[in-house]
């Protein structure tokens, strides 16, 4: 399966359900990237012409977005399933296309609330695995489809953004968040900061996690060929700027480097060259599954670099 398929999976399942009321759960808060999928998602939803409603009472299913929060590290958005499952038991619940990880949370416990069905997309291969293998009841389903934000594709969005593109520099942009490899320097908010100095103490943070992977980005820039008169950019892209900000800097990259999944989508989008860099457990799960399923097509410009750590 590839992201060149006319219709994803989940577009085509939507398609079979778009008449039933539907109230969709947006997931709101989160950072660039979570804004990309919502409108991923939004863009499906229009397409698919399903029947929204604004309040649960008025539903006949409810459909919660895509998004990486189904794993340990995070926690509020499994007491929103539960809320779910209990006050709104007769519904069918969706859950769009997502990571899912557990370790020390019994999940199976949360999908035996209730018998309406419960359905579950998983952006990866590894995610489908991991909820098979929780053994789940037989009211719960699991499908594999495209991340939302890959949605995108035939938007006029994307079509713009195209047309807009250029090579101004190269973007390295590293998580600083508790997804982040940077150690003790994800506990770094700088939220009892003045708002006039937060912004450039975020900027030294940003050079402070770039020098902690110091050495697989320069292995992987000397190996690029970046040239010498492209200034190199710094900064967790996704967390750290405003959404506008966020989608112009990486327009204008010649070279993105990341371990941001959607930084990551966003230049595959635009046809960008992009080094998407995984280390550990977790985002050898989230990041190569992403990666295998919708971005290593033979004409990608994106590249899975694996790190040791």
């Amino acid at each position: 399966m590839t992201i060149k398929e006319q219709e994803s999976p989940f577009h085509k399942f939507l398609a079979t359900i778009k008449d039933r009321k539907t109230y969709f759960d947006e997931l709101p808060g989160g950072n660039c990237g979570d804004a990309i999928i919502l409108m991923g998602a939004r863009h499906l939803l229009q397409k698919t012409g399903c029947r929204l409603v604004d309040s649960p009472r008025d539903a006949e299913q409810i459909l919660i977005r895509g998004s990486g929060n189904w794993v340990d590290i995070y926690q509020t958005d499994f007491k929103r399933l539960v809320n779910y499952r209990s006050n709104h038991s007769n519904l069918p619940l969706i859950v769009g296309p997502s990571t899912y990880r557990f370790r020390d949370l019994n999940f199976r416990k949360v999908c035996e609330i209730g018998s309406s069905p419960f359905i579950f997309f998983a952006r990866d291969e590894i995610s489908a695995t991991v909820m098979r293998e929780i053994g789940l009841p037989k009211h719960c389903q699991v499908h594999v489809s495209h991340d939302l934000a890959f949605e995108l594709q035939d938007s006029e969005f994307i079509r713009t953004l195209v047309k807009e593109s250029s090579e101004k520099h190269v973007l390295v942009a590293m998580r600083k968040d508790k997804e982040g490899v940077a150690g003790v320097l994800v506990k770094m908010r700088g939220t009892w900061l003045p708002k006039k100095i937060r912004r450039p103490f975020s900027y030294i943070r940003d050079r402070m996690v770039a020098r902690v992977s110091k050495d697989t980005i320069s292995t992987i820039l000397e190996r690029e060929n970046v040239p010498n008169t492209l200034p190199i950019i710094y900064r967790d892209v996704a967390a750290s700027l405003s959404f506008d900000e966020f989608v112009s800097t990486i327009r204008d990259a010649a070279l993105i480097v990341t371990n941001r999944l959607h930084v990551a989508v966003l230049g595959h989008l635009l046809n960008k060259r992009v080094i998407l860099v995984c280390s550990g457990d977790y985002h050898k799960h989230k990041l190569t599954g992403v990666y295998n399923l919708s971005m290593s097509s033979p004409n990608s410009k994106t590249i899975l670099y694996v790190t040791d750590g």
